[in-house]
């Protein structure tokens, strides 16, 4: 087989999803074989499935009907082995905001090619630039590109690992005439090298330097696939844009023609693809937690808050805690009550918008070879140091701020049994954060999610409101619980008077302390499993319902697409 371009067969392949009672027809009966080093654009109206397709070329998503065949083999059966073969730039840049241009190609590449010293990363990334026209701008944020500069880093991401076949869902989409022109010929230069390039297009001033073009009608029918200079003999027009209204009014008779004139389509024969050497799980995670970290550094306001909090809130409770606090049996549970909303604030807040921020990049790098296991062992380490410091910065401050401070010692001593306690409440909740993180689909919903979670901790924890059965049995089910009874018992405040919500609740011996740390790890690491879990489900799965077009989302599409071909139209006619 040769190493430049896939061959592609697209076979019978149909897509139905259901919305509401009703069932809707997005591709219908795709049949159709793409040459290798091949330039493809798929051309439509807005709603005629061409994203659809993408996704289910790309391994994305699977149709509810038919296969997708590279070099003989079935695509989703065969996933592994595509993995890092197969380049798929979606409509929307997912890059990480908060790095240079340089540093994110960089870490790319590290987590996709194994075993790529310094030097070799360094000539791949400038290469990749000069041809991308991006050199200039290697060491400028990623957030302050312009959008043509941006979708050609989308594309330069996916050069780094020398894929077989590039998949691009409007490349082109809201560039001046100039820049787009520019991308359609870099792209027609990679396809020139032997690639295989596919691309979704609106706009068709550049078509020509595409081999071929499909045009799809509604319900994502083809209605033509051929070489752009028969294409206007073939739907009898003048202009290119007259095919969208001829296909707005009848799709079906143009399908019908197309089925007429196609070709047989055969299977090529099965090809041995070998598996591309993975870049193994220890240097995978040690990519991560420092592009983590990196990310983290450049973004100077989450880092001020991330490092910040932890110093405020420390000084808060120094203020509202009278530094005599252990002898006033009021003010010293109530000092384990601000240690207990301070260390599952800073928890949640760690956490509950990681995983939603990034799901897209994660699904797009899983598709590149992402190990997953690192993905998420990454953020345990750079949570679990983040969580240390809130921890020590926090408890420290207090601790010497109040005078005389506990005698009695139960576990270490008293400052250091803090600040474990304040650690392991503040992890628990970190991965119950990044638990609701993987559940829902956008940061906004985490807002009204993150004070709601902390109203029930308030509520049912016996911190607020005294235990009836109900919700003492409601209890045993939430952090705050545990992280008050267990602040309350290493500060003994049984020994000051303080009421016990209920018996043995402040127990101070070193059993009852050690079996809430043991259930505190448990919580951990139950809401770890359901991480993983909802990470698979929700982001890295083949779901169906990832192929259903918001529906406002649609309609503001639709009519600026129609506004711009009537815009086109008519410049068109005032000039012809």
């Amino acid at each position: 087989m040769q190493e430049d371009g896939f061959n592609l067969v697209i076979d019978n392949v149909s897509e139905q999803v259901q919305i509401g009672n009703k069932t809707k027809t997005i591709l219908s009966n795709l049949s159709l074989s793409i040459e290798r080093g091949e330039f493809i654009a798929i051309v439509g109206c807005s709603g005629a499935g061409k994203t659809t397709l993408m996704n289910i070329l790309s391994g994305y998503s699977k149709p509810s009907k038919g296969n997708i065949y590279i070099e003989g083999l079935d695509l989703l059966e065969n996933e592994e082995y595509f993995k890092g073969r197969i380049a798929y730039v979606p409509q929307e840049e997912i890059l990480d905001q908060s790095l240079t241009l340089y540093k994110s190609l960089e870490y790319s590449l590290k987590l996709r090619i194994k075993n790529v010293s310094k030097r070799e990363s360094k000539k791949t990334i400038h290469h990749i630039l000069k041809i991308l026209e991006l050199f200039h701008v290697k060491n400028t944020m990623i957030r302050n590109l312009s959008g043509g500069e941006k979708k050609r880093a989308s594309i330069a991401t996916e050069m780094l690992s020398d894929p077989n076949l590039f998949l691009l869902d409007e490349p082109t989409s809201g560039l001046d005439a100039n820049i787009e022109k520019k991308i359609m010929r870099q792209l027609r230069e990679i396809a020139d090298t032997g690639k295989t390039i596919v691309i979704t297009a609106h706009t068709v001033s550049n078509l020509n330097l595409c081999d071929k073009v499909l045009f799809m009608g509604t319900s994502g029918r083809i209605c033509y696939y051929g070489p752009y200079k028969d294409i206007f003999k073939y739907f009898g027009v003048q202009e290119f844009v007259d095919i969208y209204d001829l296909l707005k009014e009848d799709s079906a008779t143009w399908y019908k023609k197309y089925k007429e004139n196609q070709k047989k389509i055969e299977l090529p024969e099965e090809m041995k693809i070998d598996k591309k050497e993975r870049v193994g799980f220890f240097c995978q995670t040690i990519t991560l937690v420092r592009r983590y970290l990196s990310s983290l550094i450049n973004n100077k306001l989450m880092l001020l808050l991330l490092l910040g909090q932890a110093l405020l809130m420390g000084s808060l409770i120094c203020v509202a805690v009278e530094k005599k606090g252990f002898l006033n049996p009021m003010t010293s549970s109530m000092m384990c009550v601000a240690f207990t909303l301070a260390s599952m604030w800073l928890g949640l807040f760690n956490t509950i918008q990681e995983i939603v921020k990034e799901r897209d990049m994660l699904k797009k790098e899983y598709m590149s070879g992402l190990n997953f296991a690192s993905y998420i062992v990454s953020k345990i380490i750079v949570v679990a140091f983040l969580c240390l410091y809130q921890a020590i910065t926090c408890v420290t401050i207090v601790y010497f701020h109040l005078s005389p401070r506990p005698e009695d010692v139960l576990v270490f001593n008293t400052l250091v049994a803090l600040i474990v306690n304040f650690f392991l409440v503040a992890f628990s909740t970190s991965i119950i954060g990044l638990f609701i993180s993987s559940l829902v689909k956008d940061s906004k919903t985490t807002l009204i999610l993150s004070p709601l979670y902390m109203m029930i901790q308030m509520l049912f924890s016996g911190m607020f409101v005294p235990f009836v059965k109900l919700t003492e049995n409601i209890s045993y089910f939430t952090s705050g619980r545990w992280g008050f009874e267990s602040f309350g018992t290493i500060s003994h405040l049984t020994k000051y008077g303080v009421m016990e919500p209920t018996e043995n609740f402040f127990k101070f011996t070193q059993n009852h302390i050690v079996s809430i740390w043991i259930i505190t790890v448990l919580i951990s690491l139950l809401f770890l499993i359901f991480s993983i879990y909802a990470i698979r489900i929700n982001i890295l799965s083949k779901k169906k319902d990832a192929l259903i077009l918001d529906e406002e989302k649609f309609k503001v599409r639709r009519r600026k697409t129609n506004h711009m071909w009537s815009q086109r139209k008519k410049l068109l006619q005032s000039e012809g």
